[in-house]
């Protein structure tokens, strides 16, 4: 286990200069106040997203970092490279209307279909996974990420820790909830010590997979938001299930994920999971509120 996250270490940190690099907009989708483009050079299906409520800030927004069977990732990780400019929808993003997909099939036996639509508060998100493999698929989910590398407004501050530099304020910000009670990263016991967090749903199995290290709290609403350093913006990821989120501040991404959840998959078969990803005017309460409006079927505690 130890060699594998070492690898895993260095595979991710080989990632930082070549993976996602600022790109110009190629292809725009606009629903006011947002607006879209196809990130060039990413390896994880990436879009840029910009709202005009802080025009300032660039959310590379990685759709599909990966998928993962248990503790497990499927195929490997950073595979989903797309073309600059849109085509069919395979291995491409398609443009149809006001709408952005893809479909990314797997060499192990897993599809994985993404739609995008821009909404007023950020994007509609809809993930299909697919088992196109003879075997059935247990406790599957993806992995998305999005940096804030781009995003000044939200962005923390380096500081040292053991002669390291990391971006730990972010954690200071970054908040889950459980049975209605906010809490941040920061409050968790192992917040002082480990730059790779990671926080399980109420009740779930722990996963143990690459640097993450769960902590002791857990979550039960499927809602992980961060707040910009003044206050004022807040940019969130929701699904109607998801049971691990985490951040990494160990390197300049300075990051976060809610990992969908699809359970298990049958031979032939396919789950979908809805999601959104917000970009709102105020706190945390913001990404909240809208979540209970969008989401007012998910009962805390619930998968």
């Amino acid at each position: 286990m130890k060699y594998f996250v070492l690898f895993f270490v260095l595979f991710m940190h080989s990632h930082l200069s070549a993976q996602e690099k600022k790109s110009e907009a190629v292809s725009l989708v606009t629903t006011c106040p947002i607006n879209i483009s196809i990130r060039s050079g990413s390896e994880s299906g990436s879009l840029n997203v910009r709202s005009q409520i802080c025009p300032t800030e660039n959310f590379d927004f990685r759709t599909c970092e990966g998928v993962l069977s248990g503790s497990n990732v499927i195929d490997n990780l950073f595979q989903v490279k797309l073309p600059s400019d849109p085509g069919d929808g395979n291995k491409s993003w398609k443009k149809d209307n006001n709408k952005l997909s893809y479909t990314w099939p797997y060499e192990e036996g897993i599809t994985v279909i993404v739609e995008v639509e821009p909404a007023s508060d950020g994007l509609k998100l809809t993930y299909t996974l697919e088992n196109t493999s003879t075997r059935a698929m247990d406790d599957v989910q993806l992995h998305p990420c999005i940096p804030t590398t781009e995003a000044p407004g939200f962005f923390p501050e380096p500081t040292l820790q053991n002669g390291e530099k990391i971006w730990a304020e972010l954690y200071e910000r970054l908040s889950l909830w459980s049975d209605g009670r906010r809490f941040s990263f920061a409050e968790a016991k192992l917040a002082g010590s480990e730059p790779h967090l990671a926080f399980m749903f109420k009740g779930t199995a722990p996963i143990q997979w690459a640097w993450w290290v769960n902590g002791t709290e857990t979550f039960n609403l499927p809602l992980i938001a961060l707040t910009s350093r003044d206050g004022s913006y807040t940019v969130a990821l929701a699904f109607e299930k998801a049971i691990w989120a985490s951040s990494n501040v160990g390197d300049e991404r300075a990051c976060f994920h809610l990992f969908p959840w699809f359970g298990r998959i049958e031979p032939g078969k396919s789950v979908t999971v809805r999601g959104k990803f917000y970009i709102l005017d105020g706190g945390p309460k913001a990404a909240y509120d809208q979540f209970q409006k969008d989401f007012p079927e998910i009962p805390f505690n619930s998968l």
